[in-house]
């Protein structure tokens, strides 16, 4: 074998191994993390109210709201927003994401989660594929995760092919096409009351 393959097989050796190292640790992350929120709804003496409480607590450590907060903004827009306003947008997002995930809560039933080999698709960001199986059925989830400071976090999930992240930068770019951000931020102050209101019956 020639000098120059001999260097190119040990480089290409020492990627796989780094790859590895990233995938395990990242899904490591998200396997406790998965592992925790099904603990939790398994346990029937706990009831919901506090099952969704710690599941909210669980949620806090492992998403990247900040992140996904600019990202289903967008660029273009996110340059709109003041100081002020980026820091009431990333708490309203906040709070409409885990209302959303919380309450959704309410359906699971015994589901089962597989995991498939991640991928790295740049050097701090992972995606780990996932099958969800509910009730005789197979549901396909992507969770998208970044190496931060904090460790690895999710910052987007595609469920069948749908990002949640897209779906938000569309309701929202809506908004600011024919408004301002304050008009976006007015329009969720009013939703995570009604979801305050709801909450409280």
């Amino acid at each position: 074998m020639k000098k120059s393959s001999c260097f190119l097989l040990f480089f290409l050796l020492l990627s796989q191994v780094v790859v590895a190292e990233v995938e395990t640790e990242a899904e490591k992350v998200l396997k406790s993390s998965i592992g925790e929120v099904f603990e939790i709804m398994l346990d029937k003496e706990m009831a919901m109210e506090q099952k969704k409480s710690n599941v909210t607590e669980i949620t806090g450590g492992v998403f990247n709201f900040s992140l996904m907060a600019k990202l289903s903004i967008g660029k273009a827009h996110w340059s709109e927003f003041n100081v002020k306003q980026r820091d009431e947008f990333i708490s309203l997002f906040t709070a409409s994401f885990e209302d959303f995930y919380v309450d959704k809560l309410d359906l699971f039933s015994n589901e089962e989660v597989v995991f498939q080999p991640a991928t790295v698709v740049e050097k701090k960001k992972v995606q780990v594929p996932t099958i969800l199986l509910s009730k005789g059925k197979e549901y396909s989830i992507l969770y998208k995760m970044s190496n931060t400071k904090g460790g690895w976090k999710i910052y987007d999930i595609t469920i069948e092919g749908i990002s949640l992240i897209h779906t938000y930068r569309s309701q929202y770019s809506h908004i600011l096409k024919s408004g301002k951000p304050e008009d976006l931020l007015a329009k969720m102050r009013e939703k995570n009351e009604e979801n305050k209101e709801n909450k409280e019956l």
